[in-house]
């Protein structure tokens, strides 16, 4: 089951510009059941949609979280074909 889930920066350190954006897109896209990721810098969003058998929005967060994004979950929804 796919589900969409929006992490929000918090932390220290923030998405600044199209880099930082694509960085992000770089460091989640490759785990396995991650489909699609939108880094959003003007509103420090994190978009991410993701098949629920494969990964673990904590999952996603912990690798956030190791790259030194610091986020909060602020609207976990179920994405198309639920």
């Amino acid at each position: 089951m796919f589900k969409s889930v929006t992490f929000e920066v918090i932390g220290d350190q923030r998405l600044n510009c199209e880099k930082c954006e694509q960085r992000v897109a770089r460091l989640l896209t490759p785990l396995q059941g991650v489909r699609q990721v939108r880094a959003q810098a003007l509103d420090q969003r994190i978009e991410v949609l993701f098949d629920t058998v494969a990964v673990e929005a904590a999952v996603i967060a912990e690798r956030l979280g190791e790259a030194g994004y610091q986020t909060r979950v602020v609207s976990p929804t179920s994405g198309p074909g639920n």
